[in-house]
């Protein structure tokens, strides 16, 4: 046989038998986030063995020919490591391999914080509405945002594609196409420790949550028609007359109400509403107490009672940006709407801003995935 003519499968066959480790032997700075791994050339493992300066082993697993090991449990930051491994070569010869490595000392650590909205955790609740997206805030800004996004896990029953989209430096969100399926089970991990985030900045402490996609529960109101009807798993259950926000400035104050899907973000029998929060402070401010809340914007738009406008309701607007309803339905509404729930406001001229909050289905998908740093689930 002519030497040019080998294969590179032959050439794999007669290679030297080894033991090849990663990180290489007296390592240092290494990223706890990459793991240990024990591969082979023309051999077979047999024992590994990692351990820290204290002798407490890290666990890890062979693949199934035991051609390779990889540690399954997060190491340490400014930890020495030993690793020893033993295997078996091609002709029966024992091999063996040691070595040492130090873990890096992290400028900056961050632990991700699986947030249903920036007043709730995730894992505070066990159901969700259709709406609700799943978000990873960081505690500082991050730089290698592809890293952070591909150590985010969303795992469903059954499968949803989805995506994830950056918020600015510090904050991503992930999801699907559509509103979710209601009975979608959900969980989210977050495998940031020891992952490099850029600028000297590590994950942390990672965390998880489950939850499941409770009914449609999705509210259409309407500035032209001055009513919002409730559809629950597409069906209209209520036509609620409404008084949205007044088609006027105040103090520099657009009253309008937002157009477009705000995502509920909770509910209150009593809330504290200060004109304040808005800016809109001397003619026209206010400071009271309002009953049967139902909390949709960041900027304080809410759906409540309202029982100084009903004279309004489904005729016209009256408020500084909020959805008045009369008592009765804003008893029913908060009572039925939750967290992740969709209030989807029409036609009052003013899109949703920014600092309104959650923006997610503002975005047609194809928009959303230009907002991600790798390729769509």
């Amino acid at each position: 046989m002519r030497k040019d003519s080998i294969t590179k499968g032959e050439a794999g066959r007669n290679a030297p038998s080894a033991l090849v480790l990663t990180p290489a032997p007296n390592a240092t700075s290494v990223t706890p986030g990459d793991g240990v791994t024990v591969a082979t050339v023309s051999a077979v493992l047999d024992t590994v063995a990692l351990t820290d300066a204290e002798g407490r082993q890290v666990p890890g697993e062979f693949d199934a020919g035991r051609h390779t090991w990889h540690s399954t449990a997060p190491l340490a930051f400014e930890q020495r490591y030993t690793l020893a491994a033993a295997g078996t070569g091609r002709s029966g010869k024992r091999l063996t391999q040691n070595s040492a490595f130090t873990t890096v000392k992290p400028a900056k650590l961050t632990s991700p914080s699986l947030q249903a909205n920036k007043f709730k955790q995730l894992s505070e609740f066990p159901t969700f509405g259709v709406g609700q997206p799943i978000i990873v805030s960081f505690s500082e800004p991050v730089i290698n945002k592809a890293v952070a996004e591909k150590s985010l896990q969303v795992s469903t029953e059954p499968r949803v594609d989805g995506a994830w989209r950056w918020f600015g430096d510090q904050e991503v969100h992930w999801r699907p196409p559509e509103y979710w399926k209601p009975g979608t089970k959900v969980t989210v991990k977050t495998n940031a420790h020891g992952k490099d985030l850029g600028g000297g900045l590590y994950g942390d402490q990672d965390s998880s949550a489950s939850f499941t996609i409770g009914q449609s529960k999705i509210a259409i109101a309407d500035d032209t028609t001055h009513h919002m009807q409730v559809f629950i798993d597409g069906k209209v259950v209520r036509d609620i007359p409404v008084a949205m926000g007044l088609n006027q400035q105040l103090g520099g104050i657009d009253l309008r109400t937002r157009s477009g899907p705000h995502v509920v973000l909770g509910t209150e029998e009593v809330t504290r509403m200060t004109s304040a929060s808005f800016g809109l402070t001397g003619e026209g401010a206010y400071d009271t107490m309002v009953s049967y809340t139902t909390h949709i914007s960041y900027e304080g738009e809410y759906v409540h009672a309202a029982p100084w406008s009903e004279a309004q309701q489904g005729n016209s607007n009256a408020s500084h940006g909020c959805i008045n309803i009369n008592t009765e339905n804003a008893v029913w509404f908060m009572q039925n709407f939750g967290l992740g729930d969709i209030v989807d406001v029409r036609n009052t001229g003013l899109p949703l801003q920014s600092t309104d909050g959650l923006l997610d289905w503002t975005f047609s998908w194809e928009d959303w995935v230009k907002g991600s740093t790798v390729a769509q689930r």
